[in-house]
């Protein structure tokens, strides 16, 4: 830079053959101009030579230079210019205003490929390391007519800038969605065909990004991105395979966006994604994880992935990667377990008791609500009992009891444990497991928990569980909890809450101790009072009125 900088300064004052012929009044102004562009020289030599090592800024007499010179007839100072603020871009904190960005953008309009590289390059770093406010101030500049106009020039240098500069625009719902308003797509698919790696790369990474919201989805189907994504798979490169399976997985989400892709791979798509999960790349296999967890959204996609041999990698990366990328495999087991044809494969591939080592981690909780969720899958099929024989209720009972579980995390543990509690022996377990503390918590969260699901669940595992010979003990000690949660639900405004507490209430009646209390408290005055209310089902009011009779 400082080279170029000193041949500037010696061209300026040796040459002026750059410029158009003058008359002889415009002699006069000559050596201003000349003056001007020397001085701007030296302020942006001065600046590299004493400033270099501190934080870099945009004073007013540096913009001042840098404008000098982008305006200037000389090539050479044209390009001094968008290389210096390429240099500047790399560490400048401060933010960016429109008085940045003019020279900038006249720039990257150069018609000198170096001024063009330079300047693109300058604008992309201004946007992915500079200031946050930096990506709004560039989109008001329309900047991004000027970046697609850009996307079609013949120079991959310019063409990997550009690119990578719209990916990082295209980080907000409105920036994605006026990048696909300007015409941003087709060149896009266009470079992301690019026989250059860097281009491919930064072109499929913007594409990744447009990915996010339905609206531009559905465009990038239009223009023919699912093939695109889907042959990009086989790309030697890691950061394409990514790009190319997140974009996959998030044009998945849409059933639509689902069928498409797996028509435009002939679902050698879900064979790719398979080879994907034995990437030596970590984020790979995540995403192809991901990726293979959506396209299972369907129920014949849940049959051919488990039947291409995807269990064994999945398997593979629950034993050996990272917290979040076993916790996507888990996510797409959950998937493929709704299917009944693949409980067995399931099972026999040994998941159960990695499942169960998954729920045992702490703070695993994405982990958790997948292995929880798969399990109730297998338990609502046929493999309740293998569930229990494999000790993976005693793993979720342990994740069960850990005080901290986000609620998500416990909707969906009460959730697999409202379907194993229909077993007799599971019932036993769980009336014991802690010395009756899973039942003491059961009872908690179903008359505390502010999570509707939590609630509902744990009283329906609480009504299987009073179903068993309880002892008056355990039923004792948990009085005011059971009487707590059974009025909380009698006031629920959903039939099926009140239905499920006067059931239990029914059932736990049987106790002497507890009919005594259930008739001291205010339930008794709720449940008469369903007898006067129009609105409630019958079913309901003959429910109350079965539980009053059994009071006596």
């Amino acid at each position: 830079m400082e080279t170029v900088l000193d041949y500037c300064l010696s061209y300026c004052c040796l040459c002026c053959s750059c410029y158009a012929p003058r008359t002889h009044d415009d002699d006069l102004y000559e050596p201003l101009l000349l003056d001007e562009e020397r001085a701007a020289v030296n302020e942006l030599l001065n600046y590299l030579n004493r400033e270099y090592e501190e934080k870099p800024s945009l004073s007013e007499d540096r913009l001042r230079a840098i404008n000098i010179l982008t305006y200037s007839h000389n090539d050479d100072l044209q390009r001094s210019a968008a290389l210096c603020l390429a240099e500047i871009s790399e560490r400048l904190i401060q933010p960016i205003n429109s008085k940045v960005l003019e020279p900038l953008l006249a720039l990257m309009e150069s018609r000198d490929i170096e001024t063009q590289k330079a300047a693109s390059l300058a604008l992309s770093n201004l946007a992915l390391h500079g200031h946050d406010t930096n990506k709004d101030v560039i989109m008001r500049s329309g900047a991004l007519q000027l970046l697609i106009k850009l996307l079609r020039c013949s120079n991959e240098e310019i063409q990997c800038n550009v690119c990578g500069c719209i990916t990082t625009l295209a980080t907000t719902d409105a920036n994605k969605k006026e990048i696909v308003s300007c015409g941003g797509v087709p060149p896009l698919i266009s470079l992301a065909r690019s026989t250059d790696t860097r281009v491919k790369r930064n072109a499929t990474g913007a594409l990744l990004n447009l990915t996010h919201i339905d609206s531009t989805r559905t465009v990038l189907v239009s223009h023919g991105a699912v093939p695109l994504f889907v042959n990009s798979l086989h790309s030697e490169d890691p950061e394409i395979q990514y790009y190319c399976a997140a974009a996959l997985s998030n044009l998945a989400v849409d059933a639509t966006h689902r069928a498409s892709v797996v028509q435009a791979g002939n679902s050698k798509v879900l064979r790719q994604l398979i080879r994907l999960l034995e990437s030596p790349s970590e984020k790979v296999k995540c995403q192809a994880c991901f990726a293979l967890r959506n396209l299972a959204s369907d129920e014949d996609n849940q049959v051919n992935i488990v039947e291409m041999g995807a269990l064994p990698p999945l398997h593979h990366i629950m034993e050996t990667c990272t917290k979040d990328t076993v916790a996507a495999a888990v996510a797409a087991l959950r998937n493929l377990s709704i299917h009944r044809r693949n409980e067995m494969p399931i099972v026999k591939e040994s998941f159960l008791v990695e499942l169960g080592n998954q729920l045992r981690e702490p703070m695993s909780w994405d982990a958790h609500c997948h292995a929880a969720g798969t399990i109730r899958n297998l338990a609502a099929g046929d493999q309740l009992r293998t569930i229990i024989e494999k000790g993976t209720l005693d793993s979720l009972i342990i994740a069960f009891m850990r005080s901290t579980s986000p609620l998500a995390v416990q909707s969906e543990l009460t959730a697999a444990l409202a379907v194993l509690s229909a077993d007799e022996q599971a019932k036993a377990i769980l009336v014991n497991a802690q010395e009756g503390k899973v039942f003491s918590k059961l009872i908690s969260l179903a008359a505390n928990s502010h999570h509707s699901d939590v609630q509902y669940n744990s009283a329906g595992t609480i009504g299987q569980l009073v179903l068993q010979d309880l002892k008056p003990e355990l039923i004792t000690a948990n009085i005011l909890g059971l009487l707590r949660y059974i009025e909380r639900f009698a006031r629920h405004p959903d039939p099926s809450f009140i239905h499920i507490g006067l059931w239990t209430s029914l059932q736990l009646l049987k106790d002497a101790t507890f009919r005594t209390a259930f008739g001291e408290s205010a339930i008794p005055r709720l449940l008469e009072g369903m007898q006067q209310r129009p609105s409630m089902p019958l079913q309901i009011q003959q429910l109350a009125q079965t539980v009053l009779d059994n009071m006596g």
